[in-house]
């Protein structure tokens, strides 16, 4: 899974970081550099394995260190206004800086959860973070529903790639009410798994992983039965649990309806997914996907949110608000950004973002 791949970038930077002294790096790459490898070794078990969130800049950071090893002068003893070398120093810190905020992040949070950040599909954060009020009316619906009872409940969100899925999951998740009623949610990305045939135990080893002190558990390759039994259990142990189940693509005879609690014909030797999760207490599943019949399948139809893309007015005020601080941009600029997104906030977050880079690095250059 996802979680492998980033386990993978992570030992490579390590085993640069080892020979790095041999690439005659400027002392502030290899300020960042120390202060990166620092963050993986300080917070081992954070990062052991790292969460898939921060796949997207171990990318970023493993092509940098290759760079660097196809070519030493990438990051040599350049002049300070060299553009090569402050580009490469802004990836960097950027990198460092992300990788510091997804571990506290996460931290303030819970220690099982694996967050999505704003930052990492590119939104402003912080002060510079657009109102998000637009998701209010879904999120006060699935806080209700995740209040109304100590039932088990199962909420889906679908819509197109873009229109803000994990991000309403994510703001569900830092309600107050919410954070007090399920004390330790657990996130579990599944965009990797692009087939039915991968919907398998893997899932539950995932889920297992991010509730185990120890990571070598399940080394063994353990009976899919005790798998779902000790995931049963430790859930159970939790009484009101929350399960966060983020761009799921299929569903599959294993891997379906989530409400169901034995077999129901089949092959009734193999345990299925839905038989981890304890019904009898207050526990709830959140399962984001792009298809509508996929969600349905694992919550039903009558449990559904549906995400369209935004208005034209809508849309407009929010990249006013994405470009705030950059008073060259005019409502002419505005407009036509909306216009080239047709509504999908995610692009119009990444367009916004791109425009205020090359601004602020045309503003450095001069």
């Amino acid at each position: 899974m996802a979680s492998d791949t980033a386990e993978v970038l992570k030992e490579n930077f390590l085993e640069f970081f080892k020979d790095s002294e041999s690439f005659n790096l400027s002392p502030t790459i290899s300020s960042i550099l120390k202060e990166i490898e620092a963050e993986f070794s300080e917070y081992k078990g954070f990062w052991s394995p790292p969460p898939v969130e921060s796949l997207h800049y171990l990318y970023q950071l493993d092509h940098a260190i290759a760079e660097c090893r196809a070519n030493k002068k990438t990051f040599s003893m350049f002049s300070r206004l060299d553009p090569v070398e402050r580009a490469n120093e802004t990836v960097l810190k950027n990198i460092k800086e992300y990788l510091q905020d997804t571990r506290n992040f996460k931290n303030n949070i819970n220690e099982y959860s694996t967050f999505p950040l704003f930052s990492s599909c590119r939104y402003p954060t912080g002060n510079d973070a657009p109102d998000l009020s637009v998701f209010d009316g879904e999120m006060e619906k699935i806080v209700k529903w995740l209040e109304s009872n100590n039932g088990f409940k199962a909420i889906g969100i679908h819509g197109m790639c873009g229109t803000g899925k994990t991000t309403l999951a994510k703001m569900v998740l830092n309600d107050p009410r919410v954070r007090d009623k399920y004390k330790k949610p657990i996130w579990v990305c599944l965009y990797d798994l692009q087939s039915k045939e991968e919907m398998d135990i893997r899932i539950v080893k995932e889920m297992l992983a991010l509730l185990d002190d120890d990571p070598d558990l399940l080394a063994e390759e353990p009976e899919d039965k005790w798998l779902v039994k000790n995931l049963h259990d430790k859930l159970l142990d939790q009484k009101n649990y929350l399960i966060v189940l983020d761009a799921v693509w299929h569903c599959n005879d294993w891997f379906n309806n989530l409400f169901c609690v034995d077999q129901d014909g089949g092959d009734t030797s193999k345990e299925l997914f839905s038989q981890a999760l304890p019904k009898e207490t207050g526990g709830a599943v959140i399962v984001t996907s792009r298809q509508k019949e996929v969600t349905t399948k694992l919550v039903r139809e009558e449990n559904l949110i549906h995400l369209k893309p935004w208005d034209d007015e809508k849309l407009k005020n929010f990249v006013k608000q994405c470009l705030k601080k950059q008073d060259k941009i005019t409502q002419e600029n505005i407009d036509c950004v909306a216009y080239h997104c047709h509504g999908i906030p995610f692009v119009a977050a990444t367009i916004s973002g791109w425009i205020a880079e090359q601004i602020t690095k045309t503003s450095d250059s001069n």
